[in-house]
């Protein structure tokens, strides 16, 4: 049986060859180890301006338009301000609001209209402008 002291050994063995992940099967459990190293400074990425994800807080079906309170549909590109309505999950009678929660530009709609959304899911993608 594999124990952590092996588990260590299989990692420092990974960081000195410089292999990413293994896998161990043992019976019928697998352990996989996976080690990260640090990348270094000159390879890293530039920094990307933070996004950020505007997700659902209710369950119900996404309404992307409704009547007068929503009557033109966000679409990627669009800016928009903090509070600004976005979208709105119905349930039954109820009627949520998907609120902007910083200014910003639309990078992505995340879910489609009349999608039954729950909990958390993502809806949009928002890149916020510095004021």
């Amino acid at each position: 049986m594999i124990d952590l002291s092996d588990i260590r050994a299989y990692a420092r063995r990974l960081h000195l060859r410089g292999v990413e992940s293994m896998e161990i099967q043992e019976g019928n459990r697998l352990i996989s180890i996976r080690v990260d190293s640090p990348m270094p400074a000159s390879q890293a990425p530039a920094p990307e301006a933070v996004s950020i994800t505007v997700r659902s807080a209710t369950l119900g079906r996404l309404r992307r338009s409704h009547d007068e309170s929503l009557p033109v549909r966000i679409e990627p590109g669009d800016e928009v301000v903090k509070g600004q309505l976005l979208a709105l999950v119905a349930l039954d009678e109820s009627l949520t609001a998907v609120l902007a929660p910083a200014d910003g530009v639309i990078d992505a709609v995340l879910a489609a209209d009349d999608q039954i959304v729950d909990y958390g899911m993502p809806l949009f993608q928002l890149k916020p402008t510095q004021r």
